[in-house]
């Protein structure tokens, strides 16, 4: 069924920006496209209305359902007050299910991985930088995103060596590479408002780690996060995730 928004270019921009896709905006002839990052395209025709969703089948797929659950010509007559209501309200009902909240320091390329693979297993990643922050913290949107009133029942702390430390009694000949320590103070918000079972710690390289985090699970990686795949969906069907078996060995590439 063809799909159809005959609302303004700027509610369809807002509209697709509600979903919290990662990707850029262009211009085309005939209206506007979004790419996305893992290799799906919304195309909007204003002339007429017509929405076209192109991309790899697993792109393809995710794109549509979120669309789908947009309702976009149910909502196109809206005014343009209520529209931001009506489609905030339905993106949220969109994501419920599949969002994972991800905590990350300074290491934006690996973060950047992160946030492909869970696209490419069909999940929506929750990156506090991509959302435009709408004012919070980190802390309150742990506060806000997590626990039993937010959509995110699910966490993936990411601890690269952004930091040196070393013990005060070892000395600077000691020093060990290690996470920022904000990064391992909202680990331990994250797993205290979603438990141990629901959060998955991936670990780049050799890093010191918390004393007290020792019976903790890590992922190891070294170059790239899509080497913790098969570990990382283990993790996530464990944890209640369907993941259709198809986009594994895709997440994997």
């Amino acid at each position: 069924m063809t799909k159809k928004f005959k609302g303004q270019v700027d509610e369809f921009k807002q509209a697709v920006d509600t979903l919290q896709q990662r990707g850029t905006w262009e211009n085309f002839d005939q209206g506007l496209r979004f790419k996305t990052i893992d290799g799906g395209t919304i195309q909007w025709y204003k002339s007429t209305g017509t929405i076209l969703i192109q991309g790899n089948k697993t792109a393809k797929e995710r794109l549509t359902a979120l669309i789908d659950k947009l309702e976009l010509d149910k909502i196109q007559y809206v005014s343009t007050e209520d529209f931001s209501t009506v489609i905030e309200a339905k993106a949220k009902s969109a994501k419920v299910g599949s969002k994972i909240f991800v905590v990350h320091g300074h290491d934006h390329v690996c973060r950047e991985q992160l946030e492909l693979v869970l696209h490419k297993l069909g999940l929506e990643p929750f990156v506090l930088a991509n959302t435009g922050g709408g004012g919070l913290t980190i802390i309150e949107a742990l506060e806000k995103e997590i626990g039993r009133e937010g959509d995110s029942k699910f966490g993936i702390v990411l601890l690269t060596p952004d930091d040196f430390g070393y013990s005060k009694s070892e000395g600077p000949d000691k020093v060990q590479p290690r996470a920022r320590q904000n990064v391992v103070l909202e680990m331990g918000m994250l797993m205290s408002a979603v438990g141990r079972k629901n959060t998955v710690i991936l670990k780049k390289g050799h890093l010191d780690v918390p004393s007290d985090a020792n019976g903790i699970l890590y992922l190891s990686f070294n170059d790239h996060v899509k080497e913790t795949v098969p570990r990382l969906v283990d993790r996530l069907r464990d944890a209640g995730f369907d993941i259709d078996t198809s986009k594994i060995s895709y997440a994997a590439s």
